[in-house]
């Protein structure tokens, strides 16, 4: 079922306690030079329509939310950042509004992890009110998954999904080019995002994305666009909706909270 198609009152004869409302959500936002802005959105989106194929009658699949938080990212032009207090009004809002109709079990199917603390208030909220919010963050789970799959933001593991999706909206070759990596010491070298290594563990150093990152790519050396193909995009796709398949099953199953207010 998709919201969207729905009248009101379809919708309220559907709504039960086993109906899982499925929000696809990610942000508009720089990804490497190949990478299209809505890649973040387009992913979870696409997953979100597999999904509901599957159990038609047990999702209902939300409108896609293609913003969300990315304040790194905004001096690479077409960037659209939000924020966190913003992104977690609107998912609260959602989540209560379609609980005052019934729904109790939400999944959050997401694409950019500076979503990650808004949707967790609201999962919190869900949780207050007798309900259970899943947050699942697809490029975490396909690297657990296969560290074959895993990749950092803007490279080669997202661009290959895009192009085994929207083939047409990665141009490679025209817009390839080689990532290059800036550490702020020899010894402080940049390993993903803010995160730093030195000697052995982990710290943050925060700055903007372009301090450290020419291209907008980072998280990975072996990560680069250039080893981006259709083909491994459709591996890390496939193998990713046959385990959000199988969690859907398993968490509607999952017995509902009392309410705490």
């Amino acid at each position: 079922m998709y919201l969207a198609s729905m009248t009101w009152h379809e919708f309220h004869e559907a709504t039960s306690d086993d109906l899982l409302a499925l929000v696809p959500l990610g942000s508009t936002e720089q990804h490497g030079s190949i990478g299209p802005l809505g890649t973040d959105f387009a992913i979870p989106e696409e997953m979100a329509r597999r999904l509901e194929a599957q159990y038609p009658d047990r999702l209902v699949v939300l409108p896609t939310m293609p913003y969300g938080v990315c304040p790194y990212h905004t001096e690479f032009s077409g960037t659209i950042d939000i924020g966190t207090a913003a992104l977690q009004s609107v998912m609260t809002s959602v989540a209560e509004h379609l609980m005052n109709a019934g729904v109790r079990r939400f999944a959050f199917l997401n694409g950019h992890g500076g979503n990650d603390p808004a949707l967790e208030a609201a999962c919190l909220g869900i949780y207050e009110r007798g309900g259970l919010g899943a947050i699942l963050d697809w490029w975490t789970i396909a690297r657990e998954l296969d560290p074959r799959w895993g990749g950092g933001h803007g490279g080669g593991q997202e661009a290959a999904v895009m192009m085994a999706l929207r083939p047409d909206w990665v141009r490679k070759e025209k817009n390839f080019v080689p990532e290059e990596i800036r550490s702020l010491t020899p010894e402080l070298k940049s390993a993903y995002g803010n995160a730093i290594a030195f000697k052995g563990a982990t710290v943050k150093i925060i700055r903007s994305t372009d301090a450290f990152t020419k291209t907008g790519t980072f998280g990975g050396d072996d990560d680069s666009c250039a080893k981006a193909d259709a083909a491994w995009g459709r591996e890390i796709f496939e193998g990713t909706v046959r385990y959000l398949g199988d969690f859907v099953e398993e968490f509607l199953k999952a017995p509902l909270p009392a309410a705490k207010c």
